[in-house]
């Protein structure tokens, strides 16, 4: 199994979207961990997060339920 290909680093997701690995650290992460309920702990290794729950959260065309808004 390959966890290259599964799971994406902060900084490559920074470099992806355009913005500051500051922004994807405390921003985004934040709320793509909250939307989906990653548990953090079952992660392979610190800043890191699941490629296609990431890609799932900035497809603009699927609406993400949280306990406080739609996203």
């Amino acid at each position: 199994m390959e966890l290259k290909t599964k799971f994406i680093t902060y900084q490559e997701l920074a470099d992806a979207l355009g913005c500051s690995y500051q922004q994807v650290a405390q921003v985004h992460s934040k709320r793509i961990i909250k939307a989906f309920h990653i548990d953090k702990k079952r992660l392979p290794k610190a800043g890191t997060l699941p490629l296609d729950l990431v890609e799932k959260y900035f497809d603009q065309s699927t609406q993400i339920e949280s306990n406080e808004k739609t996203i």
